[in-house]
């Protein structure tokens, strides 16, 4: 499966304000700034840190001690608050006089304690702005503000739901069942689901357990079927129980487990996620 998604960067070169010349007064030369997003890492899809590369350039015959001030972040228009560390703050660099100097950043987010679940959108948008001081050996200072924009997609959890249950062939013992299972896709990107383990739950009591490892494509936007094969075992129950299950022509259903969901991502190749769906199903002879 061929997937290309990048990841928006904007890089602006920041320069302060121009400074009128005085006579009599020396004019020093002005240090420069830019940040621009390089790249993304996440350990699942609500735990990301992106990666800026910020730039500093010294013209002075002076080195100086360069500091963050402070910073703010915000994705889609909110600000992180407490769900973003900035990698690096404080004094973060000596810049030798005439050179220039590359310094990584990383801004480390939560977006589980960002209130946009229930907004219909694709895309995080994440800005990052913050003060720079230079403190100089000639023990002058001057201060820049730069920002940073980056882009980076949403990823959603599929959906899980059983759309019928047969029962294939009912023994003494062991009745076998087929259980069609929809698997719905809410990204604007295909998603394989690689393997996962189930427990089925039918009418409040447990009926079978299983796991799969076919490899399932589902569409972006759209929804793919697979069948699970369950094997009940009534050694251990009445056999009026069977007989309940047979008659059943509807069944409330509980459907629980775990997934490993593959992205095609670079970022995040694949993650796991947990589903627990309850609800209501035919039962086909």
């Amino acid at each position: 499966m061929g997937l290309c998604l990048s990841c928006a960067a904007k890089t602006a070169l920041v320069v302060p304000r121009q400074v009128v010349p005085v006579p009599g007064v020396l004019i020093r030369e002005q240090p420069a700034a830019a940040a621009s997003f390089d790249r993304m890492e996440a350990g699942d899809i609500n735990h990301v840190t992106l990666l800026f590369l910020l730039d500093v350039q010294n013209p002075r015959s002076s080195a100086a001690g360069l500091e963050i001030q402070d910073w703010k972040a915000a994705i889609n228009g909110l600000n992180t608050g407490e769900s973003a560390a900035l990698g690096i703050g404080g004094n973060i660099a000596r810049v030798d006089a005439g050179s220039s100097l590359q310094i990584p950043l990383r801004l480390t987010v939560d977006l589980n304690k960002l209130p946009l679940e229930q907004e219909d959108f694709d895309e995080y948008q994440a800005d990052l702005n913050f003060n720079l001081e230079f403190t100089f050996d000639t023990r002058d200072t001057a201060e820049i503000a730069v920002a940073a924009k980056a882009a980076f997609p949403r990823i959603r959890k599929p959906d899980f739901n059983i759309t019928a249950i047969a029962i294939m062939k009912a023994e003494l013992i062991n009745t076998r069942f087929k259980v069609n299972l929809r698997v719905d896709n809410p990204n604007f990107f295909p998603v394989e689901l690689s393997s996962f383990s189930y427990e089925l739950y039918g009418a409040d009591r447990f009926w079978a357990d299983g796991e799969k490892t076919d490899i399932l494509l589902i569409p972006a936007r759209g929804s793919a079927e697979t069948e699970l094969s369950l094997v009940m075992n009534f050694i251990n129950m009445r056999r009026e129980l069977l007989d309940q299950i047979i008659a059943m022509k509807q069944v409330n259903y509980r459907l629980a487990g775990e997934a490993e969901v593959s992205t095609n991502m670079e970022f995040l190749p694949h993650f796991l996620v947990n589903f627990d769906r309850s609800g209501n199903s035919v039962v086909i002879d």
